[in-house]
């Protein structure tokens, strides 16, 4: 058997110490749970979903609850910073969420309406303003001011009005202090007369929504919403 001579300052493989390996535990990582936008403003909204005027989440990302009185300002965090007068005006990219109390059109918004003679037109529960879609958004406020905006607007199918305003408005008191007679007399399934983009036809209604004031026909082919001033019922 060869001899193995070992050398000083050699290191003899066979007597080296055998190191276990260090493994250390994988350490834990805690990830507190932050509570979203959304968290904070339901919260705010069960509080005064009942009570209050409406909710509305602006595009800015803030809450506003309007009472009777104000409008509490809500940051993105859900904490309240101040509070504004009642009926703010709004944004057309504003979501309103919650309506307890309508805002009305007055005579002189309807005037400039029919003025602009557009076919179509938004009129969202809660707000006090008329949209115009389009390339641009066009506003109509309370005071009668035509704004333009580039944004685009966020409403319901039944805040949609398609209609020739020339038949459509034909008395603005009326539409403002009057309750119409004529407001619950479609049924569905009764023959009605419309005019789209100045051609009459007839169909047959399929819906009645929006307090009666909007009837969705359905005619050659098409289903399409209309003021309830704009079709008149066949007998």
């Amino acid at each position: 058997m060869k001899k193995i001579i070992v050398l000083e300052g050699q290191i003899d493989l066979f007597n080296m110490p055998i190191q276990e390996p260090i493994i250390k535990p994988k350490e834990k990582v805690i990830v507190d749970k932050q509570e979203t936008k959304e968290d904070h403003f339901q919260k705010i909204i069960n509080l005064y979903k009942e009570s209050c005027n409406r909710i509305i989440k602006t595009v800015s990302g803030a809450l506003l609850v309007e009472l009777e009185d104000k409008t509490k300002y809500f940051d993105g965090q859900g904490v309240h910073e101040f509070d504004l007068g009642a009926n703010v005006g709004l944004m057309p990219a504003d979501e309103i969420l919650f309506v307890n109390k309508d805002k009305e059109l007055n005579d002189l918004q309807l005037k400039k309406l029919n003025d602009m003679k557009v076919t179509q037109y938004i009129k969202r529960k809660g707000d006090s303003n008329i949209i115009i879609p389009g390339e641009k958004t066009v506003v109509i406020n309370y005071k009668g001011w035509v704004i333009e905006y580039e944004q685009k607007p966020k409403y319901h199918e039944n805040e949609l009005f398609v209609t020739e305003m020339t038949k459509e408005i034909t008395d603005l008191a009326d539409k403002v202090t009057k309750k119409h007679t004529n407001i619950t007399e479609f049924e569905i399934d009764d023959l009605v007369e419309i005019e789209y983009k100045g051609i009459k036809g007839t169909g047959k209604v399929v819906r009645v929504y929006n307090n009666g004031e909007t009837i969705n026909v359905d005619w050659e082919g098409k289903r399409t919403a209309f003021y309830y001033k704009c079709v008149k019922k066949i007998a």
